[in-house]
């Protein structure tokens, strides 16, 4: 599995934990939009775009694109 998928993978990881402490579902308020071209090399720097839900309040996309960008990020923090 290359780097973005990793971290993709990692993302969800996130929010998976996330939802089970706060007891909120988080992934009902966003989707993930794919690159519109291969991942396949030179993934440092690519980071998919999230599409949130209209009801999704303010403070939660914040959360959100935080763990996003904890993802994504080159040196990730391990907690």
């Amino acid at each position: 599995m290359n780097a973005f998928y990793e971290r993709l993978s990692h993302f969800a990881e996130l929010i998976k934990d996330a939802s089970t402490k706060e007891r909120h579902n988080y992934a009902e308020y966003f989707k993930v939009q794919h690159p519109s071209f291969p991942v396949v090399s030179a993934t440092r720097s690519i980071m998919p775009k999230l599409v949130f839900e209209d009801d999704c309040p303010i403070e939660m996309r914040h959360r959100i694109r935080h763990l996003l960008k904890r993802s994504f990020n080159r040196i990730r923090n391990k907690e």
